[in-house]
């Protein structure tokens, strides 16, 4: 098995869209910090210790992706 980290980001006041990225910093560079109402540094510090974040924007997860490893074939 393989884990990889997975951030999961769900916005309050819209539709309820999830996204999901590889690391917090991804974040930021698809939406604006106003958007997500808290600076990166401060939700790395927020989220240190913990896997969840929340404020009245949205809700922040960080949790482990669960993968196969596949088999390399001899060439």
């Amino acid at each position: 098995m393989v884990k990889q980290k997975v951030v999961h980001l769900r916005f309050k006041k819209t539709d309820a869209e999830d996204y999901f990225f590889g690391s917090i910093k991804a974040i930021y560079d698809c939406f604006e910090e106003a958007c997500i109402g808290i600076k990166y540094k401060s939700l790395t510090n927020a989220l240190r210790g913990r896997n969840l974040y929340e404020n009245k924007h949205c809700i922040i997860r960080v949790g482990a992706l669960i993968s196969k490893q596949q088999k390399r074939q001899n060439q």
